[in-house]
Order: structure tokens, then C-alpha cells, then sequence
């Protein structure tokens, strides 16, 4: 057996075992606290995990989740811009005056 293959599957030995290592659990401290929350808010409210309230959730965050995601192709291909702020709040001031106006209505 060669020394690449011995090393590659080492490694992927090493991978495997770091799963649930101090480090990984460090690193993921968020996404375990984050489900932590869910179960802990799923026994104490019974109608937490039902369709109305996801499908709540889900609008209520579709407007963040396209910025977030117009947000990181942009910084990915090396043209940072942070503007997004001001131009959602143009386009909330926009929408508003329209419904006021009830043209959007």
C-alpha cells in the first residue's frame, strides 16, 4: 500500500472520528443551540409545529432569505456591496406610499 493511500484513508479516518469532537461541537455551537430552541419551544407550544406557523415562518423570512442570498453571490464574486440596506428601505418607503396612495391595493 502506498503512502498517499495510507495517508488518505488516515484521514479520512481522522474526519470520521471528528464528528462529534469538542472542536466540531465548538464550531457548531450555533446550529445546536438553534435546535435546541426548537425543541424546547415545540413542548411548550403545541401548535409550533404546525403547517399554518411554518408556512408563517417561511413568509415572514422569504424577504431576508433573497436579500441574504443576492447578499452572498455578490460578495463570492469579489464585488462587495453593501447597499442592499439602503435600497430595501427605498423599496419599503416606495411600497408604502403606493398602498397609500391604493395602488397596490
Amino acid at each position: 500500500m502506498s503512502s498517499k493511500a495510507m495517508s488518505k484513508s488516515t484521514t479520512e479516518m481522522d474526519s470520521s472520528k471528528k464528528l462529534f469532537s469538542k472542536e466540531w461541537l465548538i464550531e457548531q455551537k450555533s446550529l445546536i443551540a438553534l435546535l435546541f430552541l426548537i425543541v424546547v419551544v415545540s413542548f411548550l407550544n403545541p401548535n409550533f409545529f404546525t403547517v399554518d406557523n411554518i408556512l408563517n415562518i417561511l413568509r415572514q423570512t422569504s424577504v431576508n432569505a433573497i436579500i441574504a442570498v443576492g447578499m452572498t453571490l455578490v460578495i463570492l464574486t469579489a464585488g462587495i456591496d453593501l447597499s442592499v440596506g439602503s435600497v430595501l428601505a427605498l423599496c419599503g418607503a416606495f411600497a408604502a406610499s403606493m398602498i397609500a396612495l391604493r395602488f397596490l391595493c
